[in-house]
């Protein structure tokens, strides 16, 4: 493994307009592919964000699982999905992988996750329980076959080490779900409770976001990757998390408190190297990303908090992410990550030429989302929980808003779209 810094982007909006840029490396049609599976990938998964949001209002018994459940299992997963594939495809300068296969991929996760869902709803037997466990499973599994076979047909082999983070994550989220499945057919304790918990947010989600953070943060912005992005130190990284993610899950499991915090302490701090990996773009690069890169920024300042956090709540003896930092990690953290990108991805994956583009990043630049969002996560950290849940009203109005002026964006000619400008508030 060399000691250079991993592939920037070569994949830039508009770029498919220009007859004058140079033919793509790699497989022809690749990228447009691959765009075309993650719209799709993202519709599924803004549908389960919409029930989860649903699932929060309307009163239910299960208390806030079922909209944590359906945000993280549905909709980040259903995200990660569409993302790592069109990351690998794009970065690697490697052939899409085939559409029927995404498509199954897509369909397993989606129903497996729904099927938990209702079946913890309806109080159905444990057989039902496993059998939607292991359906939701075998998605995890395909989407990992799918990225290691891609990205061994890619033509840039150094972003290797990120799909190698993404693999870690996808096995992190296999042993939670089967975990999980212990715990919802009556066979698991506290404790498997707690580590499926952690292996499910800091493994599936959290491996995944540090495995793209490097090189999507430095695509927002516009720029290069920073130097300090080097294959080796990223790899390193992930072998450190890695670690700290085992120790931690091991130490809750077999109630050895010290074990299960320095575990978490470790991941913190892993945390802050992988920002330290991010670019530092100067003040024109960061005028222009406005919102998007900030909105990185800050959920990747709440995802090292909440850690900490979590890491004091372990070592005392108490399960980690069993109270109100949880909403904090899901909310502040990765709920400003995922909308930070998308803020970024969704303009560019609507197509229509540079003025449409333009029309659209200008349309999610949100800053009274930024600040609804990060107002949530000090509410919720604080325990005012009633002034977040009004804050996280007034986040998803906003960004309903501006998915609405999406929209009206993607049904106009491309000319029409110059000057459209942003939503108010913008």
């Amino acid at each position: 493994m060399t000691d250079e810094p991993l592939p920037t982007s070569r994949w830039r909006p508009g770029a498919r307009s220009d007859p004058a840029a140079p033919p793509p490396r790699g497989a022809p049609h690749r990228v447009r592919l691959a765009q075309r599976q993650a719209r799709r990938a993202l519709a599924t998964a803004a549908a389960f964000a919409v029930a989860a949001l649903a699932a929060a209002v309307v009163p239910q018994d299960t208390g806030r699982w079922l909209p944590l459940h359906l945000f993280l299992t549905g909709s980040i997963v259903l995200a990660i999905s569409g993302a790592t594939v069109l990351f690998t495809v794009t970065w690697a300068a490697a052939p899409a992988p085939p559409a029927g296969s995404l498509a199954v991929q897509r369909l397993l996760v989606g129903a497996g996750a729904a099927g938990l869902a209702a079946a913890r709803v309806a109080d159905a037997p444990s057989a039902v329980f496993g059998a939607f466990g292991g359906v939701y499973l075998a998605g995890l599994l395909l989407l990992a076959s799918l990225l290691a076979r891609t990205v061994r047909q890619g033509v840039e082999r150094r972003f290797d080490v990120a799909v190698a983070w993404y693999l870690a994550g996808l096995l992190a989220g296999v042993v939670a779900g089967s975990l999980g499945a212990l715990v919802g057919t009556g066979h698991g304790s506290a404790e498997l409770r707690a580590s499926h918990v952690v292996l499910n947010v800091l493994g599936l989600v959290g491996l995944v976001i540090g495995g793209t953070l490097p090189s999507f943060a430095a695509t927002v912005a516009r720029m290069r990757m920073s130097p300090r992005a080097t294959a080796r130190r990223h790899a390193a990284l992930l072998a450190w998390q890695a670690a700290a993610l085992v120790a931690a899950a091991t130490g809750i499991v077999a109630g050895v408190d010290p074990l299960a915090g320095g575990g978490l302490v470790a991941y913190a701090a892993g945390i802050v190297a992988v920002a330290a990996l991010l670019p530092t773009p100067g003040r024109p690069k960061r005028h222009w990303a406005g919102t998007r890169l900030l909105g990185l920024w800050g959920g990747v300042g709440w995802w090292a908090v909440a850690v900490g956090v979590a890491a004091g709540e372990a070592a005392g003896g108490r399960a980690p992410f069993a109270g109100r930092w949880l909403l904090v990690l899901v909310v502040a953290a990765y709920g400003q990550i995922l909308w930070a990108s998308l803020a970024y991805l969704v303009p560019v994956l609507s197509g229509g030429g540079h003025e449409r583009l333009s029309a659209g990043f200008a349309a999610t630049r949100s800053w009274p989302g930024l600040l609804a969002v990060n107002a949530a996560g000090l509410c919720f950290a604080l325990g005012a929980a009633s002034v977040g849940r009004l804050a996280v009203a007034w986040w998803v109005v906003d960004t309903a808003w501006r998915a609405v002026g999406l929209a009206r964006l993607a049904r106009q000619p491309p000319a029409a779209s110059a000057g459209t400008g942003s939503p108010p508030g913008g």
